[in-house]
């Protein structure tokens, strides 16, 4: 019964040990598995970024949708690679402030220029 529960100890601290691992390293990777991982990632912080509409960078998909390729920052001006997809019409140079968890993207809102973090109004605006 003793080895029973030492075996079933040891693989719940592997899993654990993996899961924080993978949780790690996976946080600000911006691949389909990494997004769909950090939606439920523990480890991921739930943090605005903010971006700057750019057609340029973005792909038109079939179902008239776009998918933004776009460097986005967070509230400190660190720099993010982040995928956005929207279905609605927005504006270019237009400011959107991202709902995210990791590189996973929840959601959007349109803000002002006035609405930015002091550090991200000098570099957007500029």
């Amino acid at each position: 019964m003793k080895k029973i529960i030492n075996v079933l100890f040891m693989g719940l601290v592997v899993l654990g040990l993996g899961y924080y691992m993978a949780g790690s390293y996976l946080k600000d990777k911006n691949t389909e598995f990494a997004q769909s991982f950090n939606r439920y990632n523990l480890l991921a912080k739930r943090d605005p970024k903010f971006i700057q509409v750019d057609y340029d960078d973005a792909n038109k998909e079939n179902d008239g949708s776009y998918t933004f390729y776009a460097d986005a920052y967070d509230r400190q001006g660190h720099w993010h690679e982040i995928d956005v997809h929207s279905n609605d019409d927005l504006d270019d140079g237009q400011l959107l402030k991202l709902d995210t968890k990791g590189s996973y993207v929840k959601g959007y809102q349109v803000i002002n220029p006035d609405d930015l973090p002091f550090k991200l109004y000098r570099l957007f605006m500029n």
